[in-house]
């Protein structure tokens, strides 16, 4: 089996926040050695962050990851980071612009102790520009890129995505634009600088309203396009049971297709009906749908090609059969871990090291390690 394709890569991540949590998992399947850096935290500050943990399980994302607790307000502990740095393929950044060359561990200082660096800097709204400094989370990037505008129902406050759109784009488009940068360097023996900004992942995302938009004029809203429930192909209904199933019968033949099987033919030229007929069609489909229970549905349509599909839970997705191709066993005998939708084969998860293992892996040696924790530089455990 050939090995890994990046194997022998070393990923140093500092400030690491959700799209980096999204990058990594990526990066350690195709066989990266990941290094997160973090902080030395206070009794107080490490329960506040336990409190968010709870919100927050990281524990599929960070799975094969080691970790290396670090003082960055320390000099000695910044030189310990650089030493790390220098001897790493890739830096994740995730501070907010500026944060790590007012430590002295930013872009320049790295880039001088190791000039092959593939250095990362994600931030909200890139480096530069009137935002740069703004803070912001998932819902504010989908807010900013005008997403949230069309998500929901017409004349309803827009509807908050149940999971982090923006963070996981950004995250999967990080560990693209590492692996095209490795494969850079590999022809120039030259590293960069890649200014990663999670605004450009929901903006990605809105380039057929924002065509729309110059074509016609037109800014469309909720419940105005065809894929936030403008039209009857493309819509949610609830079923006689209370259950919903999601109906995306887009193409004609497969909402042809759909009107046979629910027996009305007579609804096949109404589909791209406008105004008060798209209305309408949306309120007889309602009915239709109403009038049988999910799994009569699902013996009915979920075969056929009308692209219908039921609304589950969480539950329901975890023991579904589709989850099977991103799971794997964990090595404590917990429950199954998620990981990235890499298709090349992944790598097998490494253990995990503490701060004490990991200088050792980049080469401190036993007697600096337990000086620096005696100094409160590190803490090695």
């Amino acid at each position: 089996m050939a090995a890994p394709l990046l194997e022998g890569v070393r990923v140093l991540s500092v400030g690491h926040t959700l799209p980096a949590m999204y990058c990594i998992p990526a990066l350690v399947d195709l066989g990266a050695d990941v290094t997160l850096v973090e902080p030395l935290l206070t009794a107080e500050a490490a329960g506040r962050y336990a409190q968010l943990a709870g919100l927050f399980p990281t524990r599929s994302l960070l799975a094969g990851t080691s970790r290396c607790r670090i003082n960055l307000k320390d000099r000695r502990g910044e030189a310990v980071y650089l030493r790390l740095a220098k001897r790493s393929d890739v830096v994740l950044d995730g501070f907010r612009p500026g944060t790590t060359t007012r430590l002295g561990i930013g872009y320049d200082a790295v880039q001088q102790a190791n000039p092959q660096v593939i250095y990362a800097a994600i931030s909200g709204y890139g480096q530069e520009g009137p935002a740069h400094q703004r803070v912001g989370h998932d819902l504010n990037y989908l807010a900013e890129a005008g997403v949230l505008e069309l998500t929901g129902h017409p004349g309803a406050t827009p509807a908050i995505p149940g999971v982090p759109v923006a963070d996981g784009l950004t995250g999967l488009n990080a560990a693209l634009n590492l692996v095209a940068a490795l494969w850079q360097r590999s022809k120039t023996v030259r590293g960069c600088f890649l200014d990663l900004a999670i605004i450009d992942s929901p903006l990605f995302l809105m380039a057929m309203e924002l065509d729309f938009f110059r074509q016609t004029g037109h800014a469309r809203r909720r419940g105005d396009t065809h894929l936030s429930g403008g039209y009857a192909w493309y819509q949610v209904f609830e079923t006689k049971d209370g259950r919903h199933l999601s109906v995306a019968a887009v193409e004609p033949h497969f909402y042809k297709r759909l009107c046979e099987l629910v027996g009305r033919p007579d609804l096949v030229e109404r589909q791209f009906g406008d105004g008060a007929e798209r209305d309408a069609l949306r309120q007889v489909f309602g009915r239709i749908f109403r009038a049988r229970t999910s799994a009569e549905w699902l013996q009915l349509l979920e075969n056929e090609d009308v692209c219908v599909a039921l609304v589950r839970d969480t539950a329901d997705a975890a023991s579904g059969a589709h989850l099977r191709r991103l799971q794997c066993e964990a090595e404590d005998g917990g429950a199954p871990l998620v990981r990235s939708p890499v298709r090349l084969p992944r790598a097998p998860l490494a253990a995990p090291r503490d701060t004490a293992a990991s200088l050792a892996h980049y080469g401190f040696a036993a007697e600096e390690i337990r000086a620096l924790e005696a100094a409160g530089c590190i803490a090695a455990a």
